[in-house]
């Protein structure tokens, strides 16, 4: 099995929070700034083939989080990624610390929930 999230749909929620999608792109530069292939989960069943797996079953999900939860997970991935996104020359330091900052603001706001990202889900089996 491969469960992997997707770059788009970014993680979404209600009522919107740009800073989200913001840092969802961010997160997704800085993975193609560390050498991942861009579009390398959208990829993902023509590589397993590749591989020598064949691909029995797809799905997708999203999980609804809790906005404490889902908001306090992405600012503490990006606040524990900052050192590496100003290295990168991707955002500078304020703009790092206003992401986390939205988005630890938006934890006890007026969000009725906030969403994991789209996840790919294969099945696989050695061919």
């Amino acid at each position: 099995m491969a469960q992997e999230p997707l770059r788009t749909p970014p993680p979404a929620s209600h009522p919107e929070l740009t800073a989200l999608a913001a840092y969802w792109a961010l997160l997704h530069q800085l993975l193609e700034r560390a050498g991942v292939p861009a579009g390398a989960v959208e990829d993902l069943p023509r590589s397993a083939r590749e591989a020598g797996f064949e691909v029995v079953g797809r799905g997708g999900f999203v999980v609804p989080l809790d906005p404490a939860l889902g908001f306090e997970i992405r600012a503490s991935t990006i606040a524990a990624a900052r050192e590496r996104v100003t290295g990168s020359g991707l955002a500078t330091a304020e703009q790092v610390d206003q992401l986390v900052d939205s988005m630890r603001g938006a934890r006890n706001g007026d969000h009725g929930w906030v969403s994991s990202p789209f996840f790919l889900d294969l099945t696989l089996r050695r061919s």
